[in-house]
C-alpha cells in the first residue's frame, strides 16, 4: 500500500510539473507575439494605430466578433477597427447580425437623415443594439460618409423578424387594396399577436400551418405577377428575409436546437455571400460563435460556411476579455442589468493565460503563436457568453484555430443599454 501511495504522489508531481511547463510555454508564446494597442485610442473607438498594418488586407469578408452582445469595450474596439480599416476604400459595407429588411432603414437614416434612429434599432427586436455604444457607431459611420471620405452602407444578414419584410412587400408590390395586400396585413397582425412566439421561435404546429398557408398564397401571387417591383433589390431581399424567417420557425426545425442553429448560421452565410462583389470588401459584425472559422459548440457556424466557400478570402478577428461585467437580461433580477459578472477563467481556459499578460488591450495573430507551443497541450475552453446572463460561461474550443486574430481587453464593463433602470 505504501509503494502505491508513493507512485500516486510521484504521478501527481509529474502532472503538476507538466501542467506548469505547459502554462509557462503558452504564456511565453503569447507574450512573444502580442502587440500592445493604444488603449485610450482603441477604447474611445478612434482607431488602433499602427497595429492595423498587422491585419492582413487580403480578404473579401472580414468577421469581427465579440464574446458577448453586452460589452461596452467590444463596441468601441469594433469602431476603432473600422476607422482604421476603412482607409482601404474598397471596404464599403458593414454587415450586422440583425434582420435584413429592418437594417436597410439604417441606410435611410445615414444617407437621407430619415427616420428615428432609436425606433429603427428597436425594430431589430434585439435589445443588444439598443444602447449608447451602437448609436455612437452609427453616428460615426454617418459622419465618415458625410465627410466625403467614405461611402459605407449597412446590411443585415439575419432573418429573425418578419415585420419590415412584409411591410416592404406590401408597399413595393401590392400598395392597392386587394386579396394580397389584405393577406400581408393579416400576416403582420397575427405576428403581432404572436409576439412571444416570434421572439422565442416557438410557434405551435397549428399556428405555423395557418401562417404558412397565407404566406404561400402571397408567394404564389408574387410568382405570377408581372410587376416591375420584382426587379427591385430591396423587394427581393425582403421576400428572401421572410422566406428564411418561415424556414427558421418551422416547428420541425425549431424542435431541434442544433438543427435550428445550423439552419440559421447557414442562411446567414448565404446572405453575407450575396452581398459580396468583385473588387469590394465587406466587414461583418456578429458574436464570436457565429464568425469563428470552425464549428462552434452548438452547430456549424456562419464562419464555418464562409471559410469553406471563401478560404483565405475570409478572415476573422475574435474578441475576448478576462474580467469585469456585461449587460444582459438577468433572470434573478427580472430585468436587464449591466453588472452580470465576467467570471475568472480556470486553468483549462485560454482567458487564464491571457489575463497574465500585463497589457490592458492587445492584439495577436494566432498563426504566429502556434509554432511557439511546440505541439504542447492547450487549454480546452474559452468564454462564450450566450444571449442572456449565465454562469455557464466556458465552452470547448481552440481560440488559436477559431480565429485569425484575437483582440483581448483585460477589464470590461456592461454596455449602456436603453433598458437599464
Amino acid at each position: 500500500m505504501k509503494s502505491i501511495l508513493i507512485i500516486i504522489c510521484l504521478l501527481q508531481f509529474v502532472i503538476f510539473k507538466f501542467s506548469n511547463a505547459q502554462h509557462a510555454e503558452l504564456v511565453k508564446a503569447l507574450k512573444t507575439h502580442v502587440v500592445k494597442l493604444p488603449a485610450g485610442e482603441v477604447l474611445s473607438g478612434e482607431g488602433i494605430g499602427a497595429a492595423v498594418n498587422l491585419i492582413s488586407k487580403d480578404f473579401q469578408v472580414l468577421g469581427i466578433g465579440e464574446q458577448s452582445h453586452g460589452t461596452s469595450e467590444f463596441f468601441k474596439v469594433r469602431m476603432a477597427l473600422i476607422r482604421s480599416l476603412v482607409a482601404d476604400k474598397s471596404i464599403n459595407k458593414i454587415g450586422l447580425e440583425a434582420p435584413m429588411a429592418e437594417v436597410d432603414k439604417l441606410n435611410e437614416y445615414i444617407f437621407k437623415n430619415e427616420g428615428d434612429l432609436k425606433a429603427i434599432l428597436k425594430s431589430f427586436r434585439l435589445y443588444n443594439y439598443e444602447c449608447t455604444e451602437f448609436v455612437e457607431m452609427v453616428e460615426s459611420i454617418k459622419s465618415l460618409n458625410q465627410s466625403g471620405k467614405q461611402n459605407i452602407r449597412f446590411f443585415g444578414f439575419d432573418m429573425q423578424s418578419p415585420f419590415q419584410a412584409l411591410q416592404n412587400i406590401s408597399d413595393m408590390c401590392f400598395p392597392s387594396k386587394n386579396a394580397v395586400s389584405d393577406s400581408l396585413k393579416q400576416l403582420s397582425y397575427y405576428y403581432g399577436l404572436l409576439n412571444n412566439e416570434v421572439y422565442n421561435h416557438s410557434f405551435s404546429e397549428q399556428d405555423f400551418a395557418d401562417l404558412k398557408n397565407v404566406s404561400d398564397f402571397v408567394f404564389e401571387r408574387i410568382d405570377t405577377s408581372n410587376s416591375d417591383c420584382k426587379r427591385n433589390s430591396l423587394f427581393v431581399k425582403s421576400v428572401t428575409n421572410y422566406k428564411q424567417f418561415l424556414a427558421l420557425n418551422d416547428p420541425v426545425i425549431a424542435a431541434d436546437p442544433v438543427l435550428q442553429s445550423t439552419v440559421r448560421d447557414s442562411l446567414m452565410a448565404v446572405n453575407v455571400l450575396s452581398e459580396t462583389k468583385p473588387g469590394n470588401k465587406i466587414i461583418i459584425l456578429a458574436h464570436n460563435g457565429h464568425v469563428q472559422k470552425t464549428s462552434n459548440v452548438f452547430s456549424n457556424s456562419m464562419g464555418y460556411y464562409l471559410n469553406k466557400k471563401l478560404g483565405k478570402d475570409y478572415k476573422v478577428i475574435g474578441q475576448t476579455t478576462a474580467s469585469g461585467f456585461y449587460t444582459a437580461t438577468n433572470p434573478a433580477a427580472g430585468r436587464v442589468i449591466d453588472k452580470n459578472p465576467v467570471l475568472a477563467g480556470g486553468d483549462d481556459t485560454f482567458e487564464k493565460y491571457l489575463s497574465e499578460i500585463d497589457i490592458p488591450v492587445f492584439l495577436f495573430e494566432t498563426a504566429k503563436v502556434i509554432p511557439g507551443l511546440k505541439g504542447g497541450t492547450l487549454p480546452e475552453t474559452y468564454r462564450l457568453l450566450v444571449f442572456g446572463a449565465t454562469e455557464n460561461q466556458f465552452f470547448k474550443g481552440n481560440l488559436l484555430e477559431d480565429y485569425d486574430y484575437v483582440i483581448h481587453t483585460q477589464q470590461t464593463k456592461g454596455n449602456a443599454s436603453f433598458y437599464l433602470n
